[in-house]
Formats: structure tokens, C-alpha cells, sequence
């Protein structure tokens, strides 16, 4: 009676056990419905993000071209460049602690400007101002020379350029000069972003002004700023 107990209740407990392949095949169906429903709701995102995407793409392209106009704080860009020039010769009655305004030596100054766009030209003006000591006359201001660079192009102005700027002034330059060269737009239309480099060379001189000392050599980007 005993063993025939048993076997009921091992026949009951098999037929409520549920089917291993059955219980596999349910929670399969359940995943799946879950991931294209997942799949569904991506899809309905993407496809209500699309057209406003594409809006903002079309609206940030005019955007993008306008911004190679150089502008800081909304004005128009102004690069001023310093420069200095020529022979400065030693100076015997000057007492320390004093000095010249440079140790004396030989200067020269290349500003190298070049427009990388591919697509848009700078119209440049370029002029100089000379720099001196607030005890003397204000240096002389230089006309204004306009300068057009085409894509891509790029130009240079050295010692000999700024003094040609000058022309023929009231009081000729003195041996060593320093100041600003400085690059502006023609208005009201600003020129592109620009690659400005100022490259610097001096040596140094003995005490009767002959060259033959040590050559240095230093290359400086140049920021633009707000300018007028």
C-alpha cells in the first residue's frame, strides 16, 4: 500500500511539472517581443528627430560660412604686429640703470600673413606706427596700402616694406626704428580669419656697431582683437 501511495504522488507531481520545452519556447517569445518592441520605439525617435536634424543642419551651414569672417566680441578683427628695425648702436653717456631700448645689435622684423580659405579672398589694409618713448614727439603714422589676397595666397612685410609705407616723411627715420604694423578689413566687409606670424631675427653688435655676433631667430603667432 505503501509503494502504491508513492506511485500516485510521483504521477501527480509529473503531470503538474511543467513541460522544460514549453517553459524554454514561452520566455524565447517573451525576449523577442520585448526587443522589436524596443526596436519599434527607437525607430519612432529616429524618425521624429530626423527632420529637425536636417533643419538644423541647414540652418548652421550659413552659419558656419559667415563665422570665417574674423570677428572677436562681434567687431571686426584688427591684428597689430610689433616690429623692430634697423642698427640700434650703443649708447656711451647713458647711465645705469638706463638702457636703450634695445641691447645693441641688429633687428629685423618679417610679418608673414596668409589666407588659408579656399574659398574667400581678404581684402587687407596694412599700415605702421612708430613707436616712441611718451618724453618725445608721437611717432609718425604711415598711409594706409590695401593689399588683396585671393584664396589660399599669402604675403610678407619686412623692414623694408614698413619703411616703404612711410614714404618720404617730414624728418627721415633714424637708424633704428620699432612700432606696429597693423592689418584691418576695408568696411564694412571684414576680412576671413587670417594666419599671422611675426618672425624676429637679431644679432649682436661690438662696440664700434660691426656685426659678427651670435644670430637669433624667434617666431610668434599673432591673435587678433577687437577692433573700431
Amino acid at each position: 500500500m505503501f509503494a502504491e501511495k508513492n506511485h500516485l504522488q510521483g504521477a501527480i507531481w509529473k503531470r503538474d511539472m511543467p513541460n522544460p520545452g514549453h517553459v524554454l519556447v514561452g520566455v524565447r517569445a517573451i525576449v523577442d517581443e520585448s526587443i522589436n518592441r524596443r526596436r519599434s520605439v527607437l525607430k519612432g525617435i529616429f524618425l521624429a528627430a530626423a527632420p529637425m536634424v536636417v533643419l538644423a543642419m541647414l540652418h548652421s551651414a550659413p552659419a558656419r560660412a559667415q563665422n570665417q569672417n574674423c570677428s572677436v566680441s562681434g567687431l571686426p578683427c584688427v591684428y597689430s604686429v610689433k616690429f623692430v628695425c634697423g642698427v640700434q648702436s650703443p649708447i656711451p653717456d647713458l647711465r645705469l640703470p638706463s638702457e636703450p631700448p634695445v641691447k645693441p645689435g641688429n633687428y629685423a622684423t618679417a610679418v608673414n600673413i596668409h589666407n588659408f580659405h579656399q574659398d574667400q579672398k581678404a581684402v587687407i589694409l596694412k599700415s605702421a606706427v612708430i613707436a616712441r618713448p611718451e618724453n618725445q614727439p608721437l611717432g609718425q603714422i604711415s598711409p594706409v596700402r590695401q593689399v588683396v589676397l585671393g584664396p589660399g595666397q599669402a604675403f610678407e612685410i619686412d623692414c623694408s616694406d614698413i619703411v616703404t609705407l612711410f614714404g618720404t616723411p617730414p624728418v627721415p627715420l633714424p637708424p633704428f626704428i620699432k612700432g606696429f604694423v597693423e592689418l584691418h578689413g576695408l568696411p564694412p566687409n571684414p576680412f576671413p580669419i587670417l594666419s599671422v606670424t611675426a618672425v624676429y631675427t637679431s644679432q649682436a653688435t661690438t662696440a664700434v656697431g660691426a656685426q659678427g655676433g651670435p644670430v637669433s631667430i624667434e617666431v610668434v603667432p599673432v591673435q587678433p582683437f577687437a577692433g573700431p
